[in-house]
C-alpha cells in the first residue's frame, strides 16, 4: 500500500494511520486551545463583576424594586385605560345602532330565544320580571 494514504485497510477495518491521527489532534489543539482559554477569561470577567457589582445590587436594591413597581403599575395603567377603551368605543357603537335602528339591541335567553327590538319592545319584559319578582318575594315571606 502507498505511503500516502490516508486510511488502510486491513482485514475489512479502517485504521487511521499515525499521521492522520496526528494532524488531528494539532488541529484540535489549535481550534479548540484559543476557544478554551476565550471561555476561561469570559468566566473570569464575569465573575469579577459579579464580585464588585453585588454589593451595589444590594445597597440599590429598595430603589430598583420601587422603580420597577412604578414601571409595571404605569402598564398596569396603561391596561386598564385601552380596556376602558374598548368599552367605551363599543358601547358607544351599541347606541349608535340601537338609535339609527339599523340592528337589534340584544339577545335574551330568558325570551325563548327571540331578539329584543329597540323602540320599547323590552318594556313589557320588565313589567313581567317585576311581576315575577314581587311574587318570588310574597312566596319567601308566608314560607
Amino acid at each position: 500500500m502507498a505511503e500516502g494514504q490516508q486510511l488502510m485497510e486491513a482485514s475489512g477495518r479502517r485504521h487511521a494511520s499515525g499521521k492522520t491521527v496526528l494532524f488531528a489532534s494539532l488541529a484540535g489543539v489549535a481550534i479548540g486551545g484559543p476557544l478554551l482559554g476565550m471561555m476561561g477569561f469570559s468566566f473570569l470577567a464575569t465573575l469579577t463583576l459579579l464580585l464588585i457589582t453585588s454589593p451595589l445590587l444590594i445597597l440599590f436594591s429598595p430603589l430598583i424594586f420601587s422603580a420597577a413597581c412604578v414601571v409595571g403599575f404605569a402598564f398596569l395603567g396603561f391596561a386598564v385605560a385601552a380596556a376602558m377603551a374598548i368599552a367605551g368605543m363599543s358601547t358607544v357603537t351599541w347606541v349608535y345602532r340601537s338609535l339609527t335602528g339599523r340592528r337589534a339591541v340584544g339577545y335574551h335567553e330568558g325570551a325563548a330565544g327571540k331578539l329584543v327590538e329597540a323602540g320599547g319592545a323590552g318594556k313589557d319584559w320588565t313589567g313581567y320580571l317585576q311581576q315575577e319578582n314581587l311574587m318570588s318575594r310574597a312566596k319567601n315571606l308566608f314560607i
